[in-house]
């Protein structure tokens, strides 16, 4: 039985669980390494509504984004 204060369970839906796998499968990575993978890179990122706000003001850099990123971001 897993350490139960280093690890988590999480309840998603199945058709997300699939899509987890096929993610995993790609980058040779287990589904817990995907997920923290994951988590780590929307760490990173500027949250939604930083994103909206700037959007709203036109300033698309202020969000941290590289001028590559402005239209690729959603």
């Amino acid at each position: 039985m897993p350490d139960i204060r280093k690890y988590k369970s999480v309840a998603v839906p199945v058709p997300t669980w699939e899509k987890l796998l096929r993610l995993a499968a790609k980058n040779q990575r287990s589904p817990a390494q995907q997920i923290a993978f994951l988590v780590n890179i929307a760490n990173q990122s500027p949250s939604d509504s930083d994103l909206r706000r700037s959007y709203a003001t036109g300033g698309a850099n202020d969000a941290g984004l590289r001028e590559s990123e402005w239209t690729t971001a959603s």
